[in-house]
């Protein structure tokens, strides 16, 4: 019985590895063209236009049907399970937080589970994006600053967040400071359907809307990380910034969860 628990685990360590060595090939494929690596070393923002193929490929690689049988085999395997545990955690916007592939670009599985309804800050990124919904409905704002003759939507408290990072082989904190009072208006409501993919660039502001009703889930991909802040207008004084990491047990648990509310549990080994 042990030998065949074990050999369980080893195929699906197996498994899960070849298929995320094959996504990274792909992805990688994409930071490698022209647009990204100009952007990259100019210290510029990634144009829109670079990001298409990156979220075709999430489309074709990373669809549901596939990131499904990867999770089912992750989820056989304690080996990687507590390796991607070590990275992932539960965000102060709302979802779960999976980091799969960490390679300078990441991909991450984001969940917000049906009941836990959430509504995020209003932020910017340090990086560009692409995403393919995998579950559900995603309900999203896109937002910018008022111009002198608008009407605001609203005005509020402007933090400009840094994240952790390492300086003179020192470990900094990440951190927020308050800039000021700044005057947003709401550009669009936007509800992106399972199957489909989109990109955002990592100046445009934005936030999710969770009602709570149904399962969602996205796999997105982030391109390198061009500048250590970002805009931030959290909906509360303190903002969790510092989120624990989730243990092995957590992590099976939570893609458990997932995996149920999609109807592909795994099969018993």
């Amino acid at each position: 019985m042990i030998s065949m628990i074990g050999d369980a685990s080893h195929n699906a360590t197996a498994r899960a590895s070849i298929q995320l060595e094959h996504i990274h090939k792909q992805l990688q494929h994409c930071f490698d063209a022209p647009q990204f690596t100009r952007a990259h070393s100019s210290h510029v923002a990634i144009p829109r236009e670079a990001l298409t193929p990156l979220a075709d490929t999430l489309s074709t690689h990373c669809h549901a049907d596939s990131i499904h049988a990867l999770l089912r085999d992750v989820v056989g395997s304690p080996k990687l399970l507590d390796k991607i545990a070590a990275r992932s955690y539960y965000h102060g916007n709302g979802f779960l937080k999976v980091v799969l592939l960490d390679r300078g670009y990441k991909l991450r599985l984001h969940i917000w589970f049906k009941g836990s309804a959430c509504e995020e800050n209003i932020h910017s990124h340090r990086w560009a994006f692409a995403s393919h919904v995998l579950t559900g409905a995603l309900k999203s704002e896109l937002w910018t600053d008022a111009a002198n003759d608008d009407t605001p939507t609203l005005t509020a408290n402007e933090y400009r967040y840094t994240a952790e990072h390492t300086q003179h082989k020192n470990i900094v904190k990440a951190t927020k400071q308050l800039i000021g009072h700044t005057a947003l208006l709401k550009q669009q409501d936007i509800t992106q359907h399972a199957g489909t993919s989109y990109v955002m660039t990592q100046d445009q502001l934005h936030r999710i809307n969770h009602p709570g009703q149904e399962l969602v889930a996205t796999i997105i991909c982030t391109a390198p990380t061009a500048v250590l802040t970002n805009r931030l207008f959290p909906n509360t004084d303190m903002p969790k910034l510092h989120p624990a990491k989730l243990n092995t047990t957590e992590l099976k648990q939570a893609l458990l969860r997932y995996l149920a509310q999609t109807h592909t549990m795994p099969q018993a080994a």
